[in-house]
């Protein structure tokens, strides 16, 4: 295989993985936290995500390992979060996501 072909497979590889974090629907940029006032805001990297079933709805708990405070969990009302993402914690209890944030400001902008 030649060195040219070899970089053509590697960049139509690198290019599926990066579409593979973009997002089209803006609500699956952030989701709300479900019993705020338990958490300490800041960043950090979700490293599992779990479901808790209930009477009226699903609630989904992320566990973080945050980048200052050591580690927690939150519940929120959506299941649009992975393991391995980014999220920021805000004070007025929301769960921003951080991960694939460039790629999908530069995809807008491409479409208008």
């Amino acid at each position: 295989m030649r060195v040219t072909t070899r970089r053509g497979i590697a960049c139509a590889l690198f290019s599926l993985m990066a579409g593979c974090t973009a997002y089209w629907d803006p609500a699956q940029e952030e989701a709300n936290i479900i019993s705020p006032g338990n958490f300490k805001a800041g960043a950090g990297q979700i490293y599992q995500v779990g479901a808790l079933p209930g009477k009226d709805r699903t609630l989904y708990r992320l566990f973080l390992r945050m980048d200052a405070t050591g580690h927690q969990f939150v519940d929120v009302d959506r299941s649009t979060f992975m393991a391995g993402e980014f999220v920021e914690l805000t004070n007025d209890g929301r769960v921003l996501r951080l991960s694939g944030t460039s790629l999908n400001e530069a995809t807008r902008k491409a479409r208008q």
